[in-house]
């Protein structure tokens, strides 16, 4: 009788975790096909010398990441971080500033504020793309023209070197900023509000609630988000594709337009499977990095 009844016991368990199984197979099958499959053939390649004209080659081995790491990597490395740090350091100060301003109680048409921007994001980065360099153009450009209003003589601001990535960068943070914006405005709003009204009544003023109660309170939230973005910066390529294509020479270009370089126009597909690869790693270092980071603080 006992046996029986522990059989009946555990049989309905096996039953659900039976079940459990079946109805996670599908997204893990999913992901197998979309997401590991063409990541361990990417790997794959990056072993084999294959240039498209030629087919498939003889095993490189270690080839392919010694020329890629001997060529330009370096100084496609130093654009990666540079373009990096500057979009997610200015992309985060101006927008928790502007969450801090829309988190104000009693803000007349904070609806409206918020509405207006959040446009940017809803673009495309094609359109983006597209509106700055008729902005930028050196000679029918409406910035060119404007500053043109205060004595100052056109610039060549996606053809200059020493312009181009910082104009890169303006532009990117006129796209991208509302993300952030709207991931601390959130976390703002999900703040519990006792802390703050405790230290007002202890005669705190705003900029000690902000260092000592805010800001402590919200590094989850921040630590997310800087993560997010530091992770799409480091894989910019649309921009630089539609914006200045890596010019001018090599003043804008990033590590992913760089494997894209090697692959779709020298058609070395081996060296740029190993690009990608090695972009792989940073990315996953520094997300390790990372969320190591928030759970110590």
């Amino acid at each position: 009788m006992t046996l029986v009844a522990a059989t009946a016991g555990i049989t309905p368990r096996r039953h659900r975790n039976l079940a459990q199984y079946i109805f996670v197979a599908p997204t893990v099958i999913v992901l197998a096909l979309v997401v590991a499959a063409p990541l361990i053939y990417s790997i794959y390649l990056s072993f084999q010398e294959y240039i498209i004209t030629y087919g498939m080659g003889d095993f490189a081995g270690l080839g392919n990441y010694i020329a890629v790491l001997s060529d330009d990597f370096a100084n496609v490395s130093w654009v990666t971080l540079k373009l990096t740090a500057l979009c997610v350091a200015i992309e985060f100060i101006v927008a928790f500033g502007l969450a801090l301003l829309l988190n104000q109680p009693h803000l007349p048409g904070r609806s409206f504020y918020l509405l207006v921007l959040m446009i940017p994001v809803l673009m495309t980065p094609v359109a983006v793309a597209l509106m700055f360099r008729l902005m930028f153009n050196p000679t029918l450009g409406i910035v060119n023209w404007l500053i043109g209003l205060a004595g100052i003589p056109p610039q060549g601001w996606f053809g200059d070197p020493n312009l181009a990535l910082g104009t890169v960068v303006f532009v990117d943070v006129w796209h991208e900023t509302s993300l952030m914006l709207l991931m601390l405005y959130a976390g703002l709003k999900a703040m519990p509000s006792e802390p703050v009204e405790a230290a007002r009544i202890d005669g705190a003023s705003r900029l000690q609630i902000l260092l000592y109660v805010t800001w402590p309170l919200m590094k989850p939230v921040i630590m997310v988000t800087l993560l997010i973005r530091m992770i799409a910066a480091l894989k910019s390529y649309d921009l630089i594709y539609m914006l200045t294509q890596g010019g001018p020479g090599k003043a804008t270009e990033t590590i992913s337009f760089y494997a894209y370089r090697l692959g779709f126009r020298f058609l070395d597909i081996g060296q740029a499977a190993a690009v990608s690869f090695i972009l792989l790693i940073v990315v996953t270092i520094l997300t390790l990095v990372l969320l190591r980071t928030m759970r110590e603080a």
